[in-house]
């Protein structure tokens, strides 16, 4: 089956990486154009557009669903368009020039967690269990009818990066085998159900700061929902002070200390800061300004940590 491909994150890479090695040909990537980077912030291609070059495929760069971009569609052969973290609506029209060809890989057991930030809103509402999506893209974002899906276990010990790795370990496995079916039975979509739709939003700057008055759980999910990137994180001496990963203590604080104070700051007991209901949240991973993350006992000798101080906003 010739196959049309949309996507431009590192997410989208590997799921293009195994259409690449399966019996589809991918007949012609579409991703953005490059954009500035880095501290020199030279033009750079994004890490599906690197694929597609090591790849030698075709590669059409757009910023919009131009003339150009229509002309390069009917120019090109395929019998599928897949669409990965692509990160750009599709306009109706598309649909209506190509129906029933758009297919999409999306991070949850839809209609669960519809929208940008599927992934993120598991680890911040704290579900123990996920999944991944092969639908059909319709004009109404995620609602398109489902080809599959499959469900795996969200660990107590699992960050945004360990997610995606699950996602992608189950999803591109089962893109492909979906595209099998299609093109060997005609396999056919079933309507998504109405019942336990839910939705996420797009994520924005003030949504990574740590409100030290939230319970520990949701200050924990949260640190972690952001972990690596782009970071959770705290004020400290004025300046942010990202949280890439703590565990709550399950102790409680024993003190009148406001929420954000810092309760132990030693190498027997680690670095713990009061929460919201009073618990103890140990912070196992940071990273001060313009430096790399270290632990809690090389944070707490460096910047001289003492108990008692208090993280967070006055």
């Amino acid at each position: 089956m010739d196959i049309i491909y949309f996507g431009s994150s590192d997410f989208s890479v590997p799921f293009l990486e195994r259409l690449c090695d399966s019996s589809h040909r991918i007949t012609r990537v579409f991703t953005y154009f490059d954009k500035e980077r880095g501290r020199g912030r030279k033009l750079q291609p994004n890490p599906v557009k690197e694929c597609a070059l090591a790849r030698k495929l075709k590669v059409f760069e757009i910023s919009g669903f131009d003339e150009d971009f229509y002309a390069e569609m009917e120019k090109t052969a395929f019998d599928r368009a897949i669409v990965v973290s692509f990160g750009m609506i599709l306009p109706p029209e598309v649909f209506s020039r190509w129906p029933d060809i758009w297919m999409n890989v999306h991070p949850s057991l839809l209609p669960r967690y519809r929208g940008p930030s599927p992934l993120v809103s598991a680890l911040l509402d704290g579900t123990d269990r996920t999944g991944v999506t092969i639908n059909g893209v319709v004009y109404e974002v995620d609602t398109g009818s489902i080809y599959a899906q499959t469900s795996f276990n969200v660990d107590k010990g699992d960050n945004l990066d360990r997610l995606e790795e699950k996602a992608v370990r189950f999803g591109a496995p089962l893109l492909t085998a979906v595209l099998d079916l299609i093109e060997g039975q005609g396999y056919r979509p079933l309507p998504q159900e109405e019942k336990g739709v839910t939705y996420t939003r797009k994520l924005t700057p003030g949504d990574l700061e740590i409100d030290w008055d939230l319970p520990c759980e949701q200050i924990f999910n949260m640190i972690r929902a952001f972990s690596t990137r782009p970071g959770a994180y705290t004020v400290f001496e004025g300046q942010r002070l990202k949280i890439l990963a703590s565990s709550g203590t399950g102790r409680a604080a024993g003190d009148k200390n406001r929420p954000g104070t810092i309760a132990t700051a030693d190498r027997q007991e680690g670095l713990t800061v009061v929460c919201g209901d009073g618990r103890l949240l140990s912070l196992e991973l940071l990273q001060p300004p313009g430096k790399k993350p270290i632990d809690p006992v090389s944070f707490i000798n460096g910047y001289h940590i003492k108990a008692g101080m208090v993280l967070g906003k006055d």
